[in-house]
């Protein structure tokens, strides 16, 4: 299952991002989120807090790969699926899509908004999808929580995780809440963030082929990428 979004060694180094952190977020050890400290965490226990959002993941996504790992082998589209309803809550995949296409965001009409979010989901699918079982087996250390100084409805988690090379990795997990949840807005590895890498990405191909013409290629390579995983 093999990511056909973009043919450019930028986009290749942003799906690897992208695939490693949306991969690595479910593994994250519940009992090591106890690093959260009570002064932090006192101020947002009456909604959720980060701690509580990451054991919904872990469980989640763990018993579905234990209980049907066979199905999701053999079946691409189910384990897209289990993505959609397991993983993809736990992001503002709306937020996240605004951020990533920045100024053209704002010079995109309602219809094209609409269709933006909804390719950017099934990319982001896609993406947690292909990159599933290579790395199913990582599982980052909580090192602990910051809570935003002025605004405690915006958190940050830091992990510590390896690569497929087994070499460590610093991670950051930037959080707002949204409807009393804790969603995922941002990541970060080692210094690089999803929404930053993919905005160069995307905002590169927009100047060249135009915003309709970025929306119907992102379309066409999402069907195309869905078409030959589930052959």
């Amino acid at each position: 299952m093999k990511s056909n979004l973009m043919n450019s060694s930028s986009h290749c180094y942003s799906r690897g991002i992208i695939g490693v952190l949306l991969c690595m977020l479910p593994w994250v050890s519940y009992a090591e989120t106890t690093a959260l400290t009570t002064s932090e965490t006192t101020a947002v226990t009456q909604v959720a807090d980060p701690a509580a959002v990451m054991k919904v993941a872990i469980d989640d996504v763990l018993t579905q790969l234990k209980n049907h790992e066979t199905l999701y082998k053999d079946n691409p589209q189910q384990l897209r699926v289990m993505v959609a309803n397991t993983v993809l809550p736990h992001f503002n995949v709306a937020r996240i899509a605004q951020l990533a296409l920045a100024q053209h965001w704002r010079n995109a009409s309602a219809q094209q908004r609409e269709m933006y979010v909804r390719e950017f989901q099934r990319y982001l699918i896609r993406t947690y999808t292909e990159t599933l079982y290579i790395y199913r087996n990582t599982k980052p250390e909580m090192l602990g929580a910051h809570y935003n100084d002025k605004d405690s409805h915006k958190a940050t988690l830091k992990l510590r995780a390896t690569n497929e090379k087994g070499e460590p990795v610093r991670l950051f997990l930037r959080l707002e809440l949204k409807d009393d949840n804790w969603k995922v807005v941002d990541i970060n590895v080692e210094g690089v963030s999803l929404v930053i890498t993919t905005r160069g990405v995307f905002d590169e191909e927009i100047k060249k082929v135009g915003l309709d013409a970025f929306l119907s290629n992102l379309a066409e390579k999402n069907n195309r990428a869905e078409g030959s995983a589930d052959e």
